[in-house]
Order: C-alpha cells, then sequence, then structure tokens
C-alpha cells in the first residue's frame, strides 16, 4: 500500500485525528440486534469476552447478519489490537528496497502486525506529515528507509521524529543509513558501504588495473559519499594517488551513466576499469561501451554495486557487490516487533565476482 500526504492545507491541519464514520452498521446497532448493552458487544468483536454464552453467540450472529466490520484503527488508537509497522521511502520502492521491504514484511506479518510502504517524494514537510500521521494512527514502528543527507539538520530531524513516535510507544529505526552518534537510542541497521566499494577496487588492483575511475553522484548524501570514500580507500592501500578527473558524476540513471561515461574515455582513454556507485549507473557503462564497441572485460573492467537480480543475466555478467538488502530489513522488522536493540548493526557486503572484470590489457 502506498500513503500519500497532503501539502498541509487549512483542512488538512484542522481536521481531528483518526477515521470518520463510515456508512455501516455501528457497534451500537449490533447491540441493539442481540438484546445486549453497547459494553458487552464490545467485549464479544474484540475478543475480551470470557465463556461461550448465549449473549456471546447473538452478538457474533448480529455482527455476521449486519455486516459489521471492527474497526482495527480505532482498536489500535486505544491501543488494543493489530499495530501497523510503516516502510518510508523517499521514492516508489525498486528491486533494492523491495527486498528491504521484503525482509521487514516477512516478520511483521509473522508477529501479527500489518505492513504499509508509504513515500515522500524526498520533501521533507511530506515526510514530516506523514511522521505525524502515522503516531496519530499509533504506529508501532517507522522505518527509515534509504540514504539522507549527512547534515546536522537531518539529526536534529530525525530526533523530533523519534520524540513524536516514543509518545505513542513507537520508535524510528534507520534501514540503510549509519547510526547518528549524537542520538544512540535511534536504531541504525546499516550494511557496508565503504568496505563494499574497497573491496571492488581491491579485486581491479589484483587484475593489474591502475587506472581506475569511480562513477557516482558524487553528492553529500550518506550512500554516494560513504562510497566513494570506499573508493579512495581501495586506491590509497594500494599506493595509486586519487586523481580527481577519474571521479564521474552522474545521476543515479543508466542514460546519464552512459552518457557521463563518454565523456570520460572523450577525456581519459586510458582508463582500464570503472567503479560505479549503483548496478543502475553500471547498466548504463556497460551500454555506452557497447555502443562504442570497447570489448568488456578485454579493454575495461567494470564494478556494480547492489546485485540486482537482472545484472546477471547482462553480457558480460556483472561483477558487484551484493548488498544485504533482505537481511537489513529481517532484522529492522524484528526490532519493530519488540527484539532487542544493542546499538548500531553494520551488515557486510559480498563481492561478487563475474564477467565484467578482467585481467588489465598488457599492450
Amino acid at each position: 500500500m502506498t500513503t500519500t500526504i497532503d501539502d498541509g492545507s487549512p483542512a488538512r491541519r484542522n481536521a481531528t485525528p483518526g477515521p470518520e464514520r463510515g456508512g455501516g452498521p455501528t457497534l451500537a446497532e449490533v447491540a441493539q440486534a442481540a438484546g445486549v448493552s453497547r459494553a458487552t458487544a464490545s467485549r464479544v468483536l474484540a475478543g475480551r469476552a470470557a465463556g461461550k454464552s448465549a449473549s456471546h453467540a447473538r452478538v457474533l450472529a448480529a455482527a455476521e447478519e449486519l455486516g459489521y466490520v471492527v474497526n482495527g484503527l480505532a482498536r489500535s488508537m486505544m491501543g488494543v489490537g493489530r499495530r501497523s509497522i510503516a516502510f518510508v521511502s523517499s521514492i516508489m520502492v525498486g528491486p533494492t528496497f523491495a527486498s528491504m521491504a521484503g525482509g521487514a514484511e516477512d516478520v511483521a506479518t509473522a508477529n501479527g502486525h500489518l505492513f504499509t510502504m508509504c513515500t515522500t517524494g524526498g520533501d521533507v514537510e511530506r515526510e514530516a506529515a506523514l511522521i505525524e500521521t502515522l503516531s496519530e494512527q499509533r504506529v508501532a514502528a517507522v522505518l527509515l528507509v534509504g540514504s539522507t543527507p549527512a547534515t546536522e539538520e537531518f539529526e536534529a530531524r530525525a530526533q523530533r521524529y523519534s520524540a513524536t513516535l516514543a509518545r505513542v510507544g513507537a520508535q524510528l529505526i534507520l534501514c540503510g543509513r549509519a547510526a547518528l552518534p549524537h542520538h544512540p537510542h535511534i536504531a541504525s541497521i546499516d550494511y557496508d558501504h565503504r568496505g563494499g566499494v574497497r573491496t571492488g577496487v581491491e579485486h581491479l588492483v589484483t587484475l593489474g588495473h591502475r587506472r581506475i575511475a569511480f562513477l557516482g553522484s558524487l553528492d553529500d548524501m550518506t550512500t554516494p559519499h560513504q562510497r566513494f570514500l570506499g573508493y579512495q580507500d581501495g586506491l590509497h592501500d594500494a599506493g595509486i594517488a586519487f586523481d580527481p578527473a577519474l571521479a564521474v558524476r552522474s545521476s543515479n540513471t543508466s542514460d546519464d551513466a552512459a552518457a557521463a561515461t563518454l565523456d570520460l574515455l572523450g577525456r581519459d582513454p586510458d582508463v582500464t576499469a570503472i567503479v560505479c556507485q549503483t548496478d543502475i549507473m553500471a547498466v548504463g557503462v556497460c551500454r555506452a561501451l557497447h555502443a562504442e564497441g570497447i570489448a568488456i572485460p578485454e579493454r575495461i573492467s567494470v564494478v556494480g554495486f547492489d546485485d540486482m537480480q537482472l545484472v546477471a543475466d547482462l553480457t558480460p555478467s556483472l561483477t558487484t557487490v551484493r548488498a544485504p538488502f533482505h537481511d537489513v530489513g529481517e532484522l529492522a522488522g524484528r526490532i519493530a516487533v519488540g527484539g532487542a536493540y544493542d546499538g548500531p548493526v553494520v551488515l557486510p557486503g559480498e563481492l561478487i565476482v563475474r564477467g565484467s572484470t578482467g585481467p588489465v590489457r598488457s599492450d
């Protein structure tokens, strides 16, 4: 389910929290039809009535006959019934986030919780409104997913979200984002972006590559920044000086990556390997190289990051860093349903060597 929050108009701000009555039968009507008090009908339908008395049977029969549906949201707002776990990302879930969501949903549903997926479009006001609405609906936990700005402003915003959720007994869990040092109570489940890229560079170095480029967004968001640092770490460990000219900017689309690749090769035809921030970018790099008749890996080796399902089917198949998205979601889900949190968790990635990397040319 995708949740959309409006733009904060006066009608939205003045709305009374909670659901309005629909057109179906009410609890009072069920009680009247069964010949019992409203309180008795409520206890029976909530599963709190003891025994199997005649009145118990009459309430169930009346509810079925009238088509009465228990208001689960209202029950959760009163602290009973099933509470939801919300998976919040800036964009519609792609294959990587879908795997993370799957891990969290498996745990949530196994423990009797509803699982919702919500998007913010990268709008901070919309994100804040969503957190407020989820707290009004007595969510059990919010999984805030993906890269975020590495700024004091985000830390302050996350603290506000955590405090808002704590008032209703809920918690904020960062998924795929490093812990906030000044807010250790905010749970963080991440994977090793930096170390993963470093292993990719190390792999290329062992194949003899020295002129290794990095293609990424090169911004201050946590994920691209950590992956760029991993690239620099790999060069440093190998004694290769970092050359800013080999840091190539691209958005996370295959078209942009293809264009950036052609620009790079026009400026520096001696490049023998390209490490990409994401698999999506790596797909664009490979497309550009194929279009130019440049053999992979005989002329240029390519490394991605994420291990999206499709990259194993490329020709040649893509060497990439497999990120543990499902495990991140599963662990976050366990914390969301009440599991212990003993401090930040960083799960390792795994370099998957395939056909897109090979020894550097000897000529």
